[in-house]
This record gives C-alpha cells, structure tokens and sequence, in this order.
C-alpha cells in the first residue's frame, strides 16, 4: 500500500474517530471519575464496547501479521513513593485540566480554546517526563516487560477470550439495567 493511500485511510480513521468521540462526550478520566461516584452507566458501556473491539482486533492482527499484534507497550518499573507521587501529580493535573488528552482535544475541537493551553502544555510536560524524570527513576526501578498472556503461561487466544467474554456478560447486565 502506498503512503497516499494510507494517509487518505488515516484521515478517514481520524475523523471517524473524532466524530465518535465528539458524539459520545468521550473523556477516559471523565468517565473514570463518573463511574467512581456512580454515574457513570454509559461510560462503562463505552468502555466496555472499546475494551471488546480492541481486544479483538490486537490479537486477530497479531495473526494477520505478527508485528502488529500484542506488544508491551507499557513497562511495570516497581512500586513505591514516585508511584504516589506521580498518581498524585497525575491526578491533580487531570483535575485541574477538566480531563485527559482525549477529552482536551475533543474540547478543543468544540472550540473551546481554554484548553488549548493545555493542549500546549502537554509537550514540554511529557518531554520533561521521557528526558528527564523516566532516566533519572530507571535507576530506582527493575524495568520489566511483561504481556498477561506470559505472565499466566497460557496462549494469547485463551486470555482474550475469557477477557472479551467477561466483559461482554458485564456489558449484556448494564445494558439490561437501563431497559
């Protein structure tokens, strides 16, 4: 496939992926907060409808190539007092910003340009992050790579299955709560 044609799909994906999210009032630490204090029905919905289609797609991807499939993206580095701190500074950013990056862009694409400040600030904040603070905590912390699937010594087919199954159950009971 040749880079126009992946970037007219980009492009496509992207405003489908910004419609949605502009339609739905889709915030991730919103939602998060919504379904801490209870109201947060259709956002657990989402979340679970996201969590489902995701899932679904990383391990089928993984079989039509396997560079696209499950990867560790992320890192378990320990745990800790940079732990709380960091939740905290994490958190009262979050609370101060109204939401995450999700919810500033889709803010911004309301034209509420408030947080376009905010949307400025998470370049310096996250350069900050990966250049100075990750270097200066790898040195406190045993970085470890782990994927579920390795972690339980059971096929990725399985652990998805019965991830993709529990949450389809959980969501078949909150959408027969609202009816």
């Amino acid at each position: 496939m040749n880079f126009a044609a992946l970037l007219f799909i980009g492009l496509l994906f992207g405003a489908g992926f910004g419609y949605f999210v502009q339609r739905a009032g889709l915030c991730f630490a919103h939602g998060m907060g919504e379904i801490f204090i209870g109201k947060g029905k259709r956002i657990i919905r989402l979340f679970l409808v996201i969590f489902i289609l995701t899932s679904i797609g990383f391990l089928v991807s993984g079989y039509i190539n396997p560079a696209l499939g499950l990867k560790t993206i992320g890192q378990i580095r320990g745990y800790g007092f940079y732990n709380l701190l960091a939740g905290m500074f994490f958190g009262a950013g979050i609370f101060w910003n109204g939401g995450c990056i999700l919810g500033t862009l889709r803010q911004m694409g309301e034209g509420n340009m408030h947080f376009l400040v905010a949307f400025i600030s998470f370049t310096p904040g996250m350069a900050l992050v990966v250049y100075l603070l990750n270097p200066i905590l790898e040195h406190g912390y045993a970085v470890q790579n782990i994927l579920l699937p390795g972690l339980l010594g059971v096929a990725a087919p399985f652990v998805t299955g019965v991830l993709v199954a529990g949450s389809a159950i959980w969501l078949y009971f909150v959408m027969k709560k609202k009816a």
